[in-house]
């Protein structure tokens, strides 16, 4: 089950921006729950409800990216255990992607994603003496997961936005390339300093004009997007190891970061506690 935890409102006080909290611990149980968690994820890529738990969209991007997994499958926690013989067949490589995107905890696991799972057996079949896609987590892992892989779901402007995938976690943002403004209406941010700028407004105003403008002139959305300007509002998931928590806290909580992103974070660690 993947599950809403919490939700902090108003982050930005234009009742539009927010930080979600949620629970993907129980991702890797099994089958049916890796789908459910991948589809929920890339479900905000084309807004559509309809796609969630689709095996359909599953296989697509099982595939989608080089013949190997979307970044969607990041969002998939796995726990590797040394004291399991299967599990060290992965641990005990010079050099595997599940190290490389994991982390360690406790020097007893190894708390990794599917993505990387999938991209080791795919480049290293030969090393191992079952398929190692099969790894599941019991009930009893997935709580120590619960403990340290943290995912949010924002929405937040776009130089927010950009400011935040400079971390590298695992992201997964709203497509305007497949989802168009007659779909999913834009919405603006516009901070305390632009209010009441009557050109700012403007702006605002005839950038949507000529962004349906060009839709009518069968203009694909991924190029009537880019008239769209900067302080759009976008949708993007976010997943986090300990470390990379600790790190976005340690310069996004800093009195020096930009406002913005600083809401996000006071607003990460609320609802963590």
């Amino acid at each position: 089950m993947i599950e809403l935890i919490n939700k902090k409102e108003n982050i930005f006080d234009d009742n539009i921006a927010f930080v979600e909290n949620w629970d993907f611990s129980r991702a890797n149980l099994d089958e049916e729950n890796r789908i459910r968690a991948i589809t929920q994820v890339a479900s905000i890529c084309y807004q559509n409800p309809k796609a969630l738990g689709s095996e359909s969209l599953y296989n697509r991007l099982m595939a989608e990216s080089m013949g190997l997994p979307s970044s969607s499958f990041e969002f998939v926690p796995v726990l590797l255990d040394y004291e399991n013989e299967k599990h060290r067949e992965i641990l005990n490589l010079e050099y595997s992607n599940c190290k490389k995107f994991g982390e360690q905890l406790d020097d007893k696991y190894l708390l990794t994603n599917y993505r990387a799972l999938v991209y080791d057996y795919e480049n290293l079949k030969e090393s191992f003496s079952f398929d190692i896609r099969t790894i599941f987590n019991n009930e009893d892992e997935c709580k120590i997961i619960k403990d340290y892989f943290k995912v949010f779901l924002y929405k937040v402007d776009l130089p927010t936005r950009s400011q935040m995938v400079r971390h590298r976690v695992s992201w997964q943002e709203l497509s305007r390339r497949y989802v168009s403004g007659k779909k999913v209406p834009f919405e603006f941010y516009i901070s305390e300093k632009l209010r009441g700028n009557e050109k700012v407004q403007e702006l605002i105003e005839k950038s949507q004009e000529l962004y349906y403008e060009l839709l009518e002139l069968k203009i694909k959305p991924q190029e009537a997007r880019r008239v769209i300007p900067q302080m759009g509002y976008s949708q993007i998931w976010g997943a986090f190891l300990p470390r990379q928590l600790d790190n976005y806290f340690k310069l996004r909580l800093d009195e020096t970061a930009q406002w913005e992103i600083r809401q996000t974070a006071l607003a990460m660690q609320e609802l963590i506690k």
